[in-house]
């Protein structure tokens, strides 16, 4: 798994370098408290709870970034197999089509290939983590009043990554033995999003059945 990771990131040109927390920072200590947790192999469940005395926006925005870094990284293992021909439309299976949105070219919704949708998704989340306004990184600089909000947008179109790497490219995992390790992220993320009630329900739906096989 980690050969195909390896080879997808260094060929493919489109993939942007990994977010990253500066060390010294008490996001990046964050960072390190949730990694560690991860490893120790305690329940997924136990490890995206808020640790006693920390600021709940400094803990949805470290996993708001890992989650980014990882989810992208998925994507790419399989962007080959996902293109034009096979995925012409953002779909999870055939009763969920998600259309594109925002405050540039696209104003209105529109009707977009998997692939389109992919590249314009992981660009329009970069531009936030990126931007100060709205992930600061400067001490003493308050997160925006809508940082939750924001965050609901970014980890809601996440989900919807899933759902199509899931519904439409599940082959390309298993041929890659990358089962239990996109299970594991996926779990990761539910539990995250489930804790703090980040996804409205009816966007769950559509992996509703798969996550109450493997999350339960």
């Amino acid at each position: 798994m980690a050969l195909c990771l390896k080879q997808v990131f260094s060929k493919d040109k489109t993939f942007r370098p990994r977010k990253r927390f500066e060390p010294g920072t008490q996001r990046f200590e964050l960072y390190k408290k949730a990694q560690a947790s991860l490893k120790s192999g305690l329940d997924l469940r136990s490890v995206v709870r808020l640790p006693p005395g920390e600021n709940i926006d400094d803990w949805i925005a470290v996993h708001v970034v890992d989650f980014f870094n990882r989810i992208n990284l998925i994507y790419g293992t399989m962007a080959e197999r996902c293109n034009e021909t096979s995925c012409p439309v953002m779909a999870g299976g055939p009763r969920y089509e998600y259309r594109w949105q925002d405050e540039r070219q696209y104003r209105r919704p529109a009707k977009l290939s998997a692939p389109r949708y992919m590249a314009l998704l992981m660009d329009w989340i970069e531009g936030l983590i990126n931007d100060e306004d709205v992930f600061p990184t400067r001490v003493g600089v308050p997160f925006p009043k809508n940082f939750q909000q924001v965050c609901t947008k970014i980890l809601t179109r996440l989900f919807r990554v899933f759902v199509h790497v899931y519904i439409h490219h599940f082959d390309s995992i298993l041929s890659m033995g990358a089962e239990a390790h996109v299970n594991t992220c996926y779990k990761h993320f539910y539990y995250f999003i489930r804790e703090f009630s980040l996804v409205d329900q009816r966007e769950l739906e559509p992996l509703r059945e798969m996550t109450e096989r493997i999350c339960h």
